[in-house]
C-alpha cells in the first residue's frame, strides 16, 4: 500500500464529560481564557478556544472523565494544551486552589503541569517548546 497524505485536516473539537456544566465552563473560562460560542445548556457547554478549535463539556449520566492508566500505572491526559504566560496561569490556578500538580522540568520538551477540571478530567498544561 502506498502511504498518501492524511485526509484529516485538523482537530474541530474535543468532547469532555461534564457532571456540571456551567461548573465546568466557568472553569475553563475563568482559568484558560475559553470563550462561550452559545449560552451554557444543562446537557452541553461549548467553548472555543479558536475559532476553528472547540471544546464541548457534555453532561454525562454519572460521574466520568476521561483519564486512563498506562500499563506503567501512570495516569494519562488525553489533551495538552499549550498556554501563554506559564507561570502567571500556574500562580493563578494555585491561588485559587485549583487541583493541579507541581511543575515538572521536561528539559528540551518545555515544562508542564497538571490540572483536573470540576469533572476530574485530567488536563496537560504546556509551556511550549523552549526557545
Amino acid at each position: 500500500m502506498m502511504k498518501s497524505a492524511t485526509a484529516v485536516k485538523r482537530i474541530d473539537c474535543v468532547y469532555l464529560p461534564a457532571t456540571n456544566t456551567e461548573e465546568s465552563a466557568n472553569w475553563y473560562m475563568d482559568y484558560l481564557g475559553l470563550r462561550l460560542k452559545r449560552p451554557v445548556h444543562e446537557h452541553q457547554a461549548q467553548l472555543e478556544i479558536s475559532p476553528e478549535q472547540s471544546i464541548f463539556l457534555i453532561k454525562s449520566k454519572e460521574p466520568r472523565n476521561v483519564n486512563y492508566t498506562e500499563i506503567n500505572g501512570t495516569e494519562q491526559c488525553i489533551l495538552t494544551m499549550e498556554v501563554g504566560s506559564f507561570e502567571e496561569l500556574y500562580s493563578k490556578m494555585k491561588e485559587n486552589g485549583a487541583h493541579i500538580s507541581d511543575i515538572e522540568d521536561n528539559g528540551d520538551c518545555g515544562h508542564n503541569f497538571y490540572a483536573y477540571d470540576p469533572a476530574g478530567n485530567k488536563i496537560d498544561i504546556w509551556s511550549g517548546w523552549p526557545k
